[in-house]
């Protein structure tokens, strides 16, 4: 799960951009940790944002009966005990620990000693901490601790409308990860494409097929609302919010490639242009969401009517807006849902 967290942040923070402006972006962040307090302050309370999570998943590791075994190391002295804790904690915080380390350098090499001295010490701090909270879980069968460590938990509860995204990144991270990774090189393809001459024709065909990709993520949350979650069915969530949380997630995972767009394709593409791509992404997942409820709506078939929508697009883009696609696509899906939600009865086929 943390894997999946942290590899869909590496992807916002590192894949949208071309690679000589995303190292510009982060050196630009990180002179300007080490020389304005403000940003010092914000890069500090990141740090600490994700050394609390790096935390809370090993508190949680070792509160698990598998590992109650690890409660053992109680009978090595306590520099060993804490030597080895921080190896363990280092190795999770590392990623952010190179990131700080890197902004250090940085700092240093610009002359700017006193925050980033500052911020060398804070890396310090975040990597004892983690250590010292776990030597004092770990030895509390034969001595009092010194104080109750609190709950590290950042979202106590999930709302419902973000039920599917977190599935994605949990139990769907490699599917979700690889489509991500594919669509951004696809992109990536398309700024090279477009280096000598721009066309809008090229970018809206690359940004279909981007969106075609996609396909597979709505017959994947389909089964896990209709199977693993089918006690939602008898929750009371009106069908708007239940079709809410296909649209919110859907929203949310076309966030990196409309970003992607803004910053290299603003020369090819208006606004208007990026927003009616973005707003025709989330209704046309929504379709292809609402046509997984139709009566013997095999993977075959959905496959073919993805295939005829993508080129019924690609033959219409000269003449119609992707406004007209994008509200038309809007008023079959919600038509689809609330027409077959409730009449649902198959279980999705997918081939792994």
């Amino acid at each position: 799960m943390n894997a999946g967290f942290f590899l869909f942040l590496f992807i916002i923070l590192f894949g949208i951009l071309p690679g000589s402006d995303s190292i510009r972006l982060h050196q630009a962040i990180m002179d300007a940790i080490t020389t304005k307090p403000m940003f010092a302050i914000i890069g500090a309370i990141v740090f600490i944002l994700y050394n609390i999570k790096c935390c809370s998943f090993s508190l949680k590791e070792l509160q698990l009966p598998e590992n109650s075994f690890l409660f053992n190391i109680q009978g090595q002295s306590a520099q060993t005990q804490f030597f080895e804790l921080l190896l363990c904690h280092v190795s999770i915080y590392f990623p952010v620990l190179a990131y700080g380390i890197i902004t250090v350098v940085v700092g240093f090499g610009n002359h700017h000693y006193l925050l980033a001295t500052l911020m060398l010490l804070w890396q310090l701090l975040m990597c004892v901490a983690g250590p010292w909270l776990y030597y004092q879980q770990l030895n509390t069968t034969w001595k009092e601790p010194l104080f109750k460590i609190p709950s590290f938990t950042l979202v106590q509860e999930k709302n419902f409308l973000f039920y599917l995204f977190y599935y994605s990144i949990y139990n769907k991270k490699g599917t979700f990860i690889a489509i991500k990774v594919f669509s951004l090189l696809l992109l990536q393809f398309l700024v090279a494409l477009n280096a000598g001459k721009a066309s809008k024709e090229n970018v809206c065909f690359l940004v279909l097929f981007c969106i075609s990709a996609h396909a597979l993520l709505p017959v994947y949350y389909v089964r896990f609302t209709e199977q693993e979650m089918v006690f939602l069915r008898n929750m009371p969530i009106s069908l708007g919010k239940r079709l809410a949380a296909f649209v919110v997630t859907y929203a949310i995972i076309f966030i990196p490639e409309i970003l992607f767009l803004a910053w290299n394709e603003h020369n090819v593409m208006s606004a208007a242009l990026i927003a009616s791509v973005y707003v025709l992404a989330i209704t046309r997942l929504t379709l292809y969401t609402g046509l997984q409820y139709l009566p013997n709506m095999g993977i075959d078939r959905f496959t073919t009517i993805v295939l005829v929508l993508f080129f019924v697009t690609l033959m219409l883009l000269a003449s119609l807006s992707l406004w007209l696609f994008a509200a038309i696509e809007a008023v079959v899906a919600v038509a689809l849902f609330v027409l077959y939600y409730y009449k649902y009865e198959g279980l999705v086929k997918v081939v792994e």
